[in-house]
């Protein structure tokens, strides 16, 4: 089995890990929620079918990635990443209403919470969500998905740190109140750890460049190259949350019009800049024609 193949597997297999360990948090909070009468690890349970349903898309859009698609689609299935990653941040956004919602009703009914179940419970969640973001830590760059289900797993970590605090605070001093309190909290930090991973995956299903680039750096190396006299019709565009393409019209002068220049351009590029995919096309200026202010090297 090819390293390529054995890091896939490896991937896959941490995917399954992170839905049976947050399938059995979910259920536990949803029980434990209910019987302490704590919106808090209710609210937390709600987040944590969000962060499922998250690492169940990453991981469809991962496993379908590879499979062979028609010849229709000539970059296989690879944007689909792209889209799991808008839908989850979406999914997120829509759970943080429900829990604010809840939680300003909330305010109004003063209702008594079992404190203990709640901080038992919110540190089993401490566990088992540490235990699942580990699971994605090494990989959490290389993949806008992966960072994201990174991301929510460890702001779900952090959140359960504040139910226990809340639970604390219910314990030792009856302040009911601050259980709705933790509710808006909870959903205050899922916005903002989900914020960037909304705007990012709007922004690559709009086909801008990827943040990882940067475009300046990129367009002085290439105004580097020997012999050429400019460029036009630079377009980059993200293929897949992992995989970006790059096209480029190079005008050179005559005695460079040839595969080396363009070879060499293309090993720059890649190794400096996360692009996979790079398209260039020679055109030859006169160097009697070439205008005063043309960049020759």
């Amino acid at each position: 089995m090819s390293f390529k193949h054995k890091h896939e597997d490896n991937i896959n297999n941490k995917f399954i890990a992170g839905v049976v360990l947050n399938t059995a948090l979910i259920i536990v909070e949803l029980i434990y929620g209910v019987l302490a009468n704590s919106l808090a690890l209710i609210a937390d349970a709600i987040h944590n079918t969000a962060d499922i349903l998250s690492l169940f898309l990453s991981w469809f859009s991962f496993l379908l990635v590879r499979k062979k698609a028609p010849e229709k689609f000539t970059y296989g299935y690879k944007n689909l990443t792209i889209f799991a990653a808008f839908i989850n941040a979406i999914l997120l956004f829509l759970s943080v209403g429900a829990m604010i919602w809840e939680s300003v009703e909330r305010f109004g009914n003063h209702e008594i919470v079992n404190s203990g179940i709640v901080i038992l419970v919110a540190f089993g969640s401490i566990i088992i969500n540490g235990l699942s973001a580990s699971l994605f830590f090494d990989e959490r760059r290389s993949d806008i998905n992966i960072e994201g289900a990174f991301l929510h797993l460890l702001s779900d970590t952090l959140v359960s740190v504040g139910v226990i605090v809340a639970g604390f605070f219910i314990w030792w001093q009856s302040w009911y109140w601050i259980d709705p309190v933790t509710g808006l909290l909870v959903a205050i930090v899922i916005m903002i750890s989900s914020w960037k991973l909304f705007k990012e995956s709007l922004n690559l299903i709009l086909g801008a460049i990827p943040t990882a680039i940067d475009l300046e750096k990129l367009k002085v190396m290439i105004l580097q190259s020997k012999g050429l006299v400019t460029f036009h019709d630079l377009h980059i565009w993200p293929i897949s949350t992992t995989e970006t393409a790059l096209s480029v019209h190079l005008v050179v002068l005559p005695e460079f019009f040839n595969e080396e220049v363009t070879t060499k351009l293309e090993e720059s590029i890649k190794k400096s800049f996360p692009i996979h995919h790079v398209t260039m096309q020679l055109e030859k200026r006169d160097k009697n024609k070439c205008l005063t202010d043309c960049a020759l090297h």
